[in-house]
């Protein structure tokens, strides 16, 4: 395979001692990781690159092109406002917004506070984000519009959170702060002096985990800013490969990425955001995916990378009218967050003349960073997810005793590498079970052919994925149960030909309830984000079969839900 044996020569020369990217090998918190010897510190001190890509366009938002450095400077603006309220260096400060450059202006002024960042599900309702505010901890937390009126529904709200609205007009709001004056009311354009360390707290995602409600996974700033400069490494090794082995200088043209999938994900988040600070790329945002809008922006601002879930490069490869725009600047068609079918990487090869497939795998726990897979091994090996992320990313498949398989066996994909969480906000117990002497036991079951190409098979977890997105089944199961009719119920994951997986329930009702479907899908709402809601509901009035311990049997029911829509 040629893709690796080029890609593997190129990370080798560019960490070697006295490259551009040196590694080594160093204990943290007394685990020895591979780790970069000269990146900056903190996030905060990664932002200071933006300084030097000065009036390029980094943000554009709807025809409006925000510079980096006019984005640095309203972000350290608002930072110095963030401390004149109280901010203090390790809070958590919380962003509930869609994709907007207030948005990305909220992060690095967090950052450069030396506060928790914490990206909210903008899909989030009440019963999500109560949880979430309290459990974090949040002192501070910056909305749009629409996701505020989601805060000021929540009843019984931490009294000292401090309410910061964007996007409104100055006489709305009453009760909040508005971002825009806060701005305004500060002339200074440095960040706050304040020293944060790369063991310091940077990032709080909270992920939907098998346990019903999520879980806020918390990263360094190594570990976060580790994960960038991995990517970025990534991306100059593709970039090598593309051009047959050579360093081709394209100085003078700027790299460009469409924003297709939330800011809050890990993806849209490291991947695409974090990485686009270094590599001085301007990102186009969208605030909800559609295949229309997407390939007109693709024409008009040249769009070299799209990066999504499968089900985004599966539409823009079947929009009818897709020969209507030109598409010439697409060169890569990244997918992550869901398993791609193996039948569209070879479509997308042939349906783009310049742009070729390439996917990754990673996980919030690990700021997005694991294996990836492109070019013409992508190509002989479509179900495949490659290879792991040399040089930060160790990686083994063990057994249930913790013991490495051998080749071609099934078992546990365990990551180890710099990026890895440090562990879940206040669970202990889920942080010993998920993390052990520096690895991190996925819940995703793999195995590693003679080539050493890694594929998922399974999934330990109960976790439905729905479009890229994280779906706890007993957090649904929890929602349907509470109501009054429903006697059990059982929600599981069903294949999906766009979505990867599409939510289903079976449930057993109460003798003489009159609930049908489309009643149980609206009582739902407001309990449950939309996307969590079951599209497929099947209604019954006899028990739920069991396993021999007792236990709803699951998985029978899916197989039997199965063969019936066959």
């Amino acid at each position: 395979m040629i893709f690796f044996k080029l890609i593997e020569g190129f990370v080798a020369a560019a960490t070697a001692p006295g490259a551009d990217l040196p590694v080594s090998r160093k204990q943290i918190n007394g685990i020895e990781y591979t780790v970069f010897d000269a990146i900056p510190p903190s996030l905060a001190s990664m932002f200071a690159m933006m300084q030097q890509h000065n009036e390029l366009p980094f943000v554009v938002e709807d025809g409006t092109r925000h510079s980096f450095i006019s984005v640095y400077q309203r972000a350290a603006k608002l930072a110095n406002a963030m401390v004149d309220q109280g901010v203090n260096k390790g809070d958590r400060v919380a962003i509930f917004m869609r994709n907007r450059v207030e948005w990305v202006i909220s992060f690095i002024a967090a950052s450069m506070a030396g506060a928790v960042v914490t990206p909210l599900n903008s899909w989030w309702g009440s019963n999500e984000l109560d949880f979430v505010i309290k459990d974090a901890g949040i002192s501070m937390l910056i909305a749009d519009p629409k996701r505020a009126h989601h805060v000021d529904s929540i009843s019984n709200p931490p009294a000292d959170l401090i309410k910061i609205i964007c996007c409104a007009a100055p006489d709305t709001f009453a009760n909040w702060l508005h971002m825009d004056e806060l701005e305004a009311s500060v002339t200074i354009t440095n960040p706050p002096a304040i020293e944060i360390l790369p063991e310091d707290d940077a990032c709080l995602m909270y992920t939907s985990g098998s346990t019903g409600t999520p879980k806020g996974a918390v990263s360094t700033n190594r570990a976060v800013v580790s994960a960038v400069f991995g990517y970025a490494l990534m991306g100059l090794a593709l970039k090598f490969y593309k051009n047959g082995g050579k360093m081709v200088d394209d100085a003078g043209t700027q790299m460009s990425t469409l924003v297709p999938i939330p800011l809050f994900h890990v993806t849209g988040c490291v991947v695409i955001f974090l990485v686009s600070i270094i590599a001085a790329r301007k990102m186009v945002l969208m605030r909800k995916w559609d295949v229309q809008d997407a390939m007109k922006l693709i024409e008009e601002e040249k769009i070299i990378s799209l990066t999504g879930v499968p089900t985004m490069t599966a539409d823009l490869l079947n929009a009818p009218n897709r020969e209507d725009f030109d598409l010439s600047s697409l060169t890569d068609l990244g997918a992550g967050g869901a398993a791609r079918p193996a039948d569209q990487v070879k479509a997308l090869e042939d349906a783009f003349e310049s742009a070729s497939p390439l996917a990754g795998y990673g996980l919030t726990e690990t700021n997005g960073i694991g294996s990836y897979i492109a070019g013409d091994a992508y190509l002989a090996y479509p179900s495949s997810i490659g290879k792991p992320a040399q040089p930060l990313v160790e990686m083994e498949i063990r057994d249930p005793d913790g013991k490495v398989v051998p080749t071609g066996e099934r078992g546990e994909i365990c990551i180890k590498t710099i990026c890895n969480i440090r562990g879940y906000w206040n669970q202990p117990e889920a942080t010993a079970q998920a993390i052990t002497d520096g690895w991190l036991h996925t819940g995703d079951v793999g195995l590693f052919d003679e080539n050493g190409l890694l594929y998922i098979v399974d999934r330990i977890k109960d976790i439905i994925i729905r479009g890229g997105e994280n779906i706890a089944t007993l957090e649904v199961e929890s929602a349907i149960s509470s109501l009054d009719e429903v006697i059990e119920c059982a929600v599981f994951g069903l294949p999906h030909e766009r979505l990867g997986e599409e939510v289903a329930t079976v449930i057993c009702l109460a003798p003489n309830a009159q609930l049908n479907a489309k009643d149980i899908a609206e009582r739902l709402r407001g309990k449950l984000a939309l996307y969590k809601i079951p599209s497929k509901i099947i209604i019954q009035s006899e028990r739920l079969p069991r396993i021999a311990t007792g236990k709803i049997a699951k998985k029978d029911i899916r197989e039997t839900v199965l063969q019936g829509l066959n």
